[in-house]
């Protein structure tokens, strides 16, 4: 497989889990409710913005898979802090006396 190929793959391959994961937020209603969980949805929303002209322009290939990756990372990050949000605001606890 050619090297640019095989980049614009992994590319989108990022590019989807980092897709899945928004979308998956948002079918289980997971919203961000910190401070801290809106500043990384901020974030990764502005990232998608600017950068969308430059994933979608072919005459950047080389541009993709970095800015895919970090978008991915962004992603996660900012499910991640939702997650640990919902867990923290719990009334149940973790691991209850049995």
């Amino acid at each position: 497989m050619h090297s640019d190929e095989s980049e614009m793959r992994a590319a989108v391959r990022q590019l989807a889990a980092a897709l899945e994961t928004m979308l998956n937020l948002v079918r289980a209603d997971a919203l961000p409710t910190t401070p801290e969980a809106h500043r990384l949805m901020r974030e990764v929303m502005v990232f998608l913005d600017a950068s969308t002209d430059r994933i979608a322009d072919p005459d950047r290939i080389g541009e993709i898979l970095p800015l895919a990756s970090a978008l991915n990372k962004l992603v996660i990050s900012a499910r991640e802090q939702i997650l640990d949000d919902v867990v923290t605001a719990s009334p149940v606890p973790d691991h209850p006396n049995v």
